[in-house]
């Protein structure tokens, strides 16, 4: 499973036992799965949505940001 860490300036936010999060990427709409390789992205306005084991999909709105994927560690900075 994947470990999600969404960062603002607000709050920091943390999301366990990820199946799968689909990102809007600057070079498009971009899906992360268990075991993505290692990765890093820009991201443009847009929603993130974490689709996380028997629990409901989370949609979250977002202007811009980076994310940096590694070892099933997704950190997104906002």
């Amino acid at each position: 499973m994947i470990y999600c860490i969404i960062t603002s300036p607000e709050k920091t936010t943390v999301y366990k036992n990820i199946k799968s999060i689909t990102l809007p990427a600057f070079r498009g709409i971009t899906q992360i799965l268990p075991n993505h390789a290692e990765a890093f992205m820009i991201l443009k306005k847009g929603n993130i949505i974490l689709k996380q084991l028997n629990k409901k999909d989370n949609n979250v709105q977002i202007a811009s940001g980076e994310c940096y994927v590694k070892d099933n560690v997704v950190k997104i900075i906002l």
